[in-house]
């Protein structure tokens, strides 16, 4: 197994800094008030923008009103948030249980107004905030995600120890999956020991089956000799998201399953190797279709059978997006994805490899002690 790639030199950036680069954005668009919309998820692939400017993960729909001026109001709900949002280094903070009308109070109308993450509300306050703001506000999605890609230095180092429970969780798992057991049950297990661990949610997808199309939540299926397992172990660390993707045989691998797994592998790290500032997303795609359909699968690296090749991590921002080859984005130091080239082959079916990958100043680091590699419970236990 590959051993952690780093270069570690790295800007700091705080919570402060992303706040400054909002009113920079503001004074560039001639925006006098930014009303920015968080609908209270937090999942490791969408954006949650109210979390992305304070570090605070709303239960229920939220709003922050940031004035040109650097006045910062934040308006969450229901009512009984008031403890959580207490010490928020913010001018304003209020919890309320009818956010409508806390919205029509506090959001008003600005002859140069703009918005983001409306489209994510719920419709009917979406609506309310609509009347609020007026007509003619501006939505600023596009431009407030590339003004606030980078992640900040706090959740640099979550996403470091996010990763490192996704290993042990994943050391866990080889440890104690069996024939026998369902799949439900090894899923409960891994997410209460990572949680033990220090995570404060996991997004885990795992199941079994001697040939799989996809990866797919866990049921109740005893896992059976011959299976192979497929794996998301994705961990947060103070809201932020990691991910690791791994393929586990069962009993002995098959020899198909051996010779062919190495394919992906090699495809994902060609993948990564493309990372650094000034690339194109969309390069570090094409890397991994272009290493598997020199190998004869080219109709395998395109929908239906593949949708996107990796994905930001969030809770806040998932900036550069999807890792697909119309992905435009440029890779910038901070921005922080993972590679995976899942995919289905038609000799084994589909199998899973995949790191988080943050850009530095100089290139990239793979967090994670070992890349993936086919494993196998028999090996684990001789």
């Amino acid at each position: 197994m590959a051993t952690r790639t780093t270069a570690l030199k790295m800007m700091k950036h705080t919570l402060s800094d992303r706040r400054a680069a909002v009113l920079a954005l503001m004074a560039r668009e001639g925006i006098d008030r930014l009303v920015v919309c968080g609908n209270g998820h937090h999942m490791i692939d969408l954006d949650n923008a109210i979390y992305h400017l304070t570090g605070y993960r709303s239960v229920g729909p939220a709003l922050i009103v940031v004035e040109s001026n650097g006045l910062t109001r934040l308006i969450t709900s229901p009512a009984d948030e008031v403890d959580a949002i207490a010490g928020l280094e913010l001018d304003a903070s209020s919890a309320v249980d009818d956010l409508a009308a806390a919205a029509r109070d506090h959001v008003g109308t600005k002859p140069r107004t703009a918005v983001v993450g409306l489209d994510d509300m719920p419709r009917r306050l979406a609506q309310s905030i609509e009347t609020a703001i007026g007509d003619n506000a501006k939505s600023l999605d596009t431009e407030f995600s590339a003004a606030t890609a980078a992640k900040t230095d706090d959740e640099i180092a979550a996403a470091r120890r996010a990763t490192e429970i996704a290993e042990q969780g994943y050391r866990r798992l080889l440890d104690i999956a069996r024939p026998g057991m369902r799949e439900c049950d090894l899923a409960v297990d891994l997410n209460l020991y990572m949680r033990e661990l220090g995570a404060n949610d996991s997004f885990l997808m795992l199941n079994c089956g001697p040939r799989q199309d996809a990866v797919m939540p866990s049921s109740e299926r005893r896992i059976e000799t011959g299976d192979l397992l497929l794996c998301e172990l994705s961990p947060s660390v103070k809201g932020q998201f990691t991910q690791i993707c791994r393929t586990v045989s069962i009993g002995p691998a098959a020899t198909i399953t051996a010779a062919k797994y190495p394919l992906l592998v090699a495809a994902m790290n060609d993948g990564i190797a493309r990372v650094k500032p000034g690339v194109r997303l969309g390069d570090v795609c094409a890397a991994i279709d272009d290493h598997l359909s020199a190998q004869g699968y080219a109709q395998y690296s395109r929908p239906p059978f593949i949708r996107r090749r990796g994905h930001g991590l969030a809770s806040g921002s998932t900036a550069p997006g999807d890792v697909s080859v119309d992905n435009d984005t440029i890779l910038t130091p901070g921005m922080l994805f993972m590679v995976h080239p899942n995919q289905f082959l038609p000799e084994t079916g589909y199998m899973m490899c995949g790191e988080p990958v943050l850009v530095t100043d100089t290139g990239h680091e793979v967090p994670t002690r070992e890349r993936a590699a086919l494993a196998s419970t028999e090996d684990q236990r001789r």
